[in-house]
């Protein structure tokens, strides 16, 4: 950010309402330009309710893929986890892999010691499914996602001619938004949304009411959610990073 300074956000207070465990990084580099950053989780992410079952069933038949492809970290944590548990991290060795974008990349990359075989150019489901080669006879791709997931990807390579495998890894829920974090979000210069969930969350938490702050976004599909909420996007990140984010929060507060 080499057209930022250190203490540009000195005075502003921003709202990060990734999940818990992913808040740490993005919240450490709005420190870092002096924001007052308020962790107001709106979403968490629990087991789906299968249980996970066809998720190992997927893995066990891993041999029969011949790509994976993942739409968020938490979808390659999930699903990694699950390969550990039963034994078969190994067989992704052979299996092409994509991911929507340089942030899912480098979360797959570092579980396989790899690179990614595909990142698409523009970093969202129809973007990665455009970017997929054309399929061999009955090839097929398999899709470990959240419970909740937008069906662009699969229906965009269905539409292609892939066979499809899409499974539940994980899913989103909304936690409870306490009084003294909801009081703490009153005075929000921004707050920054990095998922249609995260969106649909925060607004169940603060039961349709004004959001407090500049609406900041990391990518295109998150602003359509914030407009289907009727939520006015002040800006949307260049890149869906750490970094891109802190630009769109400078950009959005600054102006």
């Amino acid at each position: 950010m080499s057209d930022l300074m250190a203490g540009d956000l000195a005075g502003c207070t921003v709202v990060v309402t990734r999940a818990s465990h992913q808040a740490g990084s993005l919240a450490t580099a709005l420190r870092e330009r002096g924001a007052t950053v308020v962790v107001a989780p709106a979403i968490a992410v629990v087991p789906p309710l299968d249980g996970g079952q066809p998720l190992d069933d997927a893995l066990l038949r891993l041999e029969q893929y011949s790509w994976v492809a993942f739409t968020s970290s938490n979808a390659v944590a999930a699903t990694f986890a699950r390969a550990d548990r039963r034994g078969v991290r190994r067989r992704f060795a052979r299996i092409r892999t994509a991911a929507v974008g340089p942030t899912t990349a480098a979360r797959v990359e570092a579980e396989i010691n790899r690179p990614v075989t595909l990142v698409p150019e523009r970093h969202d489901a129809v973007g990665l499914a455009a970017a997929f080669p054309e399929p061999r006879p009955d090839e097929w791709c398999f899709v470990p996602q959240s419970a909740q997931a937008r069906p662009e990807l699969v229906d965009g390579l269905r539409a292609r001619g892939w066979n499809v495998d899409a499974v539940s890894a994980y899913r989103t829920v909304t936690p409870t938004l306490s009084d003294h974090l909801a009081a703490d979000m009153s005075s929000a210069d921004a707050v920054v949304f990095a998922s249609p969930s995260a969106v649909q969350g925060h607004v169940g938490q603060i039961g349709g009411g004004p959001v407090h702050g500049r609406v900041v976004c990391i990518g295109r599909t998150t602003a359509d959610a914030c407009a289907a909420a009727d939520l006015t996007v002040a800006a949307v990140a260049a890149r869906p990073t750490d970094e891109g984010l802190v630009e769109a929060v400078t950009a959005a507060v600054l102006g």
